[in-house]
This record gives C-alpha cells, structure tokens and sequence, in this order.
C-alpha cells in the first residue's frame, strides 16, 4: 500500500517546499530524556544540542571538539587537556573545567547507571588545573578513551543541585552544540534553533526540526510530498529517489549490524553445535537482495567496518548439509512428524523481534522459515521495546555496532563481566561466557600498541567464530536522500539504527 501512494505521488509531481530558513529532518529514533549521560549511541538530538571534548570529523578520524588540544603520558594513564576559552552555554554562562569535571564524576557515579558508564570506569582522579586545563588519570591505560570523551559534556551550574535521572532538564536541556531545543512536543516533533555562538563555525541555517517518523516507508512519501527534507528512507522505496530530479541520495555505509543473539541458558542452545549448525543453516545474501534490496553486506563478526577487521578471517558458508551434521553431532533425531528431538523433547525456541521495527520482525520471520527445513520449531514473536526481558527470552535479533572504537559495542556485549545477570550494565544479554573471548576484550582494550590490539581482536574474532554467541546477517547500508535545494551534506560511517548522518549539520544549508 505505502508503495502505490509513492508512486502515486510520483505521478502527480506533487512537492510543496518546506520553509526557506529550516530543514526538516525525519528521525527514526526519539530519547526519553535529552541527555548524553543516558544514550550511548550519539542520539541526533543529543548531538545537536550537547558537545564533547571530542568529536569525529568526515574521515572518522579524532578531532577536538570543547578541548583544544591533549597531551597522554607514555604509559597512557594521564591526559592533560587545554579547554577552548571562548566557549558559552546556550543561556549564556560559560563552559569551564568544572563542567567536565562534572560530567565525568555524573558518567561514573553507579546510582545514574549511564550506558557510557563502563567507558569512564577506569577514570582515577579528575584534576582541575585552571578554568581551561585540567588532567584525568585512568587506573589503567583505556586507549579508547578519547573516542569516549566526544560523550556531551553537561553544565554543573544548572545541575549539581539536580537529581539528574529526573531534572525537568533532561526534557529542556541546555547544551554547548550547534543548535538549542526550543520546543519538544513529544511523539511528533523538536525545533531546534541555531546556537549563534557555537565555537566550531557560523551554522548555516536558522531552524532545525526532527520529525519522528518510526518507519522509514513514511519518511519516503513525507520527502516527495515535501513535507520534510532529508531522511533515510525505506530500502524498497529508495529506487523511487534514484531519478527524480527533485532529489539527492547519498548511500551511507554503517557499522550497524543484524544478528540473532543466542540466549545460553536454553537447554540446546547452549550446545556450540547447535549454533554453529544455524549460523551454517542461513543464506545471507539472499536475504540481503531480497529484504535489504542490496542495501547491505553480508555480516561474519562485530569487528568488520573497523580498523580491527582482520585481512583474513574464518566465515561460514550457506551450508545446509554441514548443518544438519552438527545437529546430529549435537544428538538430534527426526521424529516422525520431522521435527528435531533430543531425549524424547522437540527442538524449539522463540525468536523476539520489537514490533515496531519492521526489519527485524522481517528478518524472524525468515529465520523462522529457514529453520524449520532443518526440522527446528523456531517462532517468531513480535513485540514491543520494552515488553520483554531481553535476558530471559530464548533469543532476540539485536542490532549493535559502533563506528568508533572497536572497544564499544565488543567488551560491554560478548565479555562475562558483562552479563546482565551479574552487571545491571552490561549489554551481554545472552549470558555468553568463554574465557578465551574475554581474555582478548580485556587485553585488546588495555593494550597502547595499535598493532597488538589489532592481534587480540583476531583472537577475539576467532574465537567467536568457533563459540558463536550471535548469528550474524547483515551490515546495513543506508540510503539518506535529501531535496536538491539542500547542500552540506557529507557521508560518514553510521551507527546503530544510521545514528550519525547529521553530524554536520551546522553546515548544511538550503538554497
């Protein structure tokens, strides 16, 4: 149906621009609250409004941000920072070293129970030097903790008083970044206003406003009716954009990726040959052409879109025989209804999906279908975000994947310190335990040698491979299209769920 109505506004040209001083932005995903201590994922609003010690520029290289420039000790345990001096708030007050002392004392404290939390753990001692230098020891080295200080930095003279899961802050924040939230009605919409002082350049244009459009179908028919201007669209509908003369598209790579996360506590998939037979047992690229219409590449391990991938490194081919070898090797036999039995009790389990996420109830849903042939009574249930105990269910198809350290999105999901059973939080939400995994995570995000943690993550990749804790599918490749009166936009490396392709939105602007 979403398909007809786009090619019925094809046919009727229909494009109504939207205002001349504001671009209109879908986004898929909105924060309960607007601040960096709760989103680990560099969330659009959230980057809007805050900034970072740090950022990444076009290349995803490492750039200042709030710190003008750092210096680290040779054993990697102290950083000393130089502030920027002409930086201000968005109410005017100005930004100091109090503000990331602050922060890093609130990403640290365990009562707030920040995502970003695990990434300042090995912070020692925060030390203030002047209004713009001050020095953070780590206990131990953590070279992935300049990629962690481009998290927003919060000011401390609106919020030491607050009790900051709960501050009406958090639903009108006030921020150092390019643009400052001037209205939230929540479900619909943000308008954002430039920051006329933002320290990094003069932003282009006066109005920013995020539409929140869940599902990426809507978002294609909202940019050709011009309702909005730039978004990432459908993978079906994007074909649509290819040759319309009022659009540009960019394909985006990401480091997002899809999986089925196995939950270890299931009598049978427990078993490493079961899960090696289902990761054998799928045909990914068919998937990827059929359900992602291309957009996409086939996924083998977390570590792909990342400096640490490995030149060389073992896959599973689409290998139904190899399969079925492993489920026997595993102690299955067919009933005579075909179904899997192990000591006389069927072989199934349950694959959640969040409803609201049409790829991912999608990608169940083939799943299902696929294990079924191998004699697997698999179900695919789809539910809402937060309906379910992602640590219980027998399995859930999880997206992850981070642009930047390769730290981020690999020690907090497959280590054992990580188990949401054990660490409230940790990401390993499928009780994944192997000793070999954990030993490489642990070494690869301590070691300062960039070639030695590039060794551990092969260690870590390997041993993945053959304990699998996931069945990875795909790595998505999103298609941002955008009105052609819209300039500035630049391609970056995504994150999850294609969190990133407004990083300059400073710069954009509309003709």
């Amino acid at each position: 149906m979403l398909r007809f109505f786009l090619m019925l506004f094809c046919a009727l040209n229909l494009f109504a621009a939207t205002p001349k001083d504001t671009i209109i932005i879908a986004v898929e995903n909105e924060p309960e609250r607007i601040n960096p201590l709760f989103s680990e994922d560099h969330d659009v609003a959230i980057a809007l409004v805050f900034s970072g010690l740090t950022r990444f520029d076009e290349n995803m290289s490492l750039a200042p941000d709030l710190a003008s420039s750092w210096k680290v000790s040779k054993d990697g345990l102290v950083y000393e920072f130089t502030l920027r001096d002409d930086v201000l708030w968005h109410d005017g007050a100005k930004f100091s070293a109090k503000d990331v002392e602050f922060s890093i004392n609130a990403l640290k404290d365990e009562k707030l129970n920040s995502p970003s939390k695990v990434n300042f753990d090995a912070v020692k001692e925060v030390k203030i030097i002047d209004d713009y230098h001050l020095s953070i020891t780590l206990s131990k080295p953590f070279p992935a903790f300049l990629d962690a200080l481009s998290v927003g930095v919060l000011p401390k003279h609106l919020l030491e008083k607050e009790n900051l899961n709960t501050t009406k802050f958090n639903q009108m924040p006030i921020g150092t970044g390019s643009y400052k939230l001037k209205q939230w009605k929540q479900g619909q919409y943000m308008i954002l206003e430039a920051n006329e002082n933002y320290h990094l350049a003069k932003v282009k244009t006066p109005k920013l406003i995020l539409k929140h459009i869940k599902d990426p179908s809507i978002s294609a028919i909202e940019l050709k009716n011009g309702s909005i201007d730039v978004a990432l669209v459908d993978f079906a509908l994007a074909s649509n954009f290819e040759n319309d003369k009022n659009f540009k598209m960019l394909i985006e790579p990401s480091a997002d990726y899809r999986a089925l996360m196995f939950n270890l506590n299931h009598e049978f998939l427990k078993d490493q040959n079961v899960r090696l037979a289902l990761n054998y047992a799928i045909d990914k690229q068919a998937i990827i052409n059929s359900l992602l219409h291309s957009f996409g590449k086939v996924a083998n391990h977390p570590l792909e879109k990342s400096w640490a991938n490995p030149k060389e490194f073992a896959t599973y081919t689409y290998d139904v025989k190899k399969a079925n070898e492993l489920l026997a090797k595993a102690g299955f036999i067919k009933n005579k209804n075909g179904i899997l039995e192990k000591n006389d009790k069927e072989f199934s389990f349950e694959m959640y999906a969040m409803s609201e996420d049409p790829l991912r109830v999608a990608l169940v849903n083939i799943l299902q279908s696929e294990f079924l042939k191998l004699g697997i009574k698999a179900k695919a249930v789809a539910k809402p975000s937060g309906s379910f105990d992602y640590t219980k269910i027998d399995s859930f198809l999880v997206g992850w994947g981070s642009p930047y350290d390769p730290d981020f999105h690999t020690f907090r999901v497959f280590a054992s310190s990580e188990d949401t059973a054990l660490n409230s939080s940790g990401w390993n939400f499928g009780h994944y335990q192997n000793a070999k995994v954990d030993e490489a995570l642990t070494k690869a995000r301590n070691s300062l040698d960039i070639n030695e943690r590039k060794k551990y993550y092969k260690e870590f990749i390997d041993a993945l491979y053959k304990d699998p804790a996931f069945l990875f599918i795909s790595y998505i490749d999103y298609p941002l299209v955008f009105a052609k009166n819209i300039q500035g936009i630049k391609p970056h490396v995504l994150g999850h769920h294609g969190v990133g392709f407004t990083w300059n939105a400073y710069e954009w602007s509309k003709n």
